[in-house]
């Protein structure tokens, strides 16, 4: 009788088009140690995904077989609020956002992510991915940021990607009207 009602629940998820199974996330590994250190510091994260967006993996970068873009929902709350407020909120920085970056009309969309390649090294990266005519999100960024740790980007203009809360570490991102390309230029 349950494997029944089992089968049944299956089949009207699947006639829904509702999946049966839970969204997976990027796995966010925490250290306890150093416990003076920032939550974004002490944490790591590891990437899980085939595809980002819609977009496979290798269509992004030929030599990653994993992929996952950060969220703020994979990181436990009790790290995010450990100095009692959302540190993140309060510096208006998230793991992705919208726009035009480039002023072409098109929409665009800015991610923090972290990649596995086939020869099993990690880092983390910042894609910038465009609609194209058919509304397809296509790949007109990619840079690597060096291991898979924290990073966000700013709501401002020219955006920017911050690498720490508490500190000027970070890089503007920026499009290079001249070169037809966007370039990420250090803060100085």
């Amino acid at each position: 009788m349950r494997l029944r009602h089992l089968l049944n629940f299956l089949l009207l998820a699947c006639l829904c088009g509702c999946s049966a199974t839970p969204r997976s996330i990027v796995k966010v590994k925490a250290s306890p140690e150093p416990n003076n250190y920032a939550w974004w510091l002490r944490t790591e994260f590891l990437p899980v995904h085939k595809e980002i967006r819609g977009i496979p993996v290798q269509l992004i970068d030929p030599s990653w077989c994993l992929a996952s873009e950060l969220t703020k929902e994979a990181i436990p709350k009790e790290l995010i609020y450990e100095t009692g407020s959302d540190m993140m909120n309060e510096a208006g920085l998230s793991f992705a956002r919208s726009g035009d970056f480039n002023h072409d009309g098109a929409e665009d969309v800015a991610l923090i992510g972290v990649y596995e390649d086939k020869e099993k090294k990690q880092g983390s990266f910042v894609l910038i991915l465009t609609k194209d005519q058919s509304g397809k999100l296509q790949k007109s960024f990619l840079e690597q940021l060096g291991k898979p740790a924290f990073a966000a980007l700013s709501q401002k203009d020219p955006m920017e990607v911050w690498f720490c809360m508490e500190c000027d570490y970070g890089a503007n991102l920026v499009w290079d009207k001249v070169k037809g390309e966007y370039k990420m230029e250090p803060f100085r």
